[in-house]
């Protein structure tokens, strides 16, 4: 794949693809009631900032692949719907979650 500063080879994108869905599926780890309890000491903000970061440097260096957008929305609105005062809806959160780490398959693609 041909980005900014030169050329990845199919395997560094298909790892660093790999790499950063996990990443997002951990999003859903870090607040489930079956698994957060091993997770306590995550700060779930700090993880979608992290993230966030992340997808926006990849953005660039992948000159703007459209499929981000998509992901970080999504990403954006699961932090959002975590972020509710009066609790939120994980039925909401999880599908937010799993679009995002279904879309990030697609840059390859690209």
């Amino acid at each position: 794949m041909v980005h900014k500063y030169g050329e990845f080879s199919k395997y560094q994108i298909s790892e660093t693809l790999h790499f950063l869905r996990k990443q997002i599926f951990f999003l859903l780890i870090y607040v489930d009631k079956r698994t957060n309890a091993e997770y306590k000491d995550v700060d779930v903000d700090k993880a979608f900032t992290h993230l966030l970061y992340k997808l926006g440097g990849l953005n660039s260096v992948l000159c703007e692949p459209p499929q981000l957008v998509t992901v970080i929305s999504l990403l954006e609105a699961a932090r959002i719907e975590y972020s509710k005062k009066n609790g939120f809806d994980f039925r909401i959160y999880k599908k937010l979650v799993l679009d995002a780490g279904a879309e990030i398959e697609k840059i390859k693609e690209v």
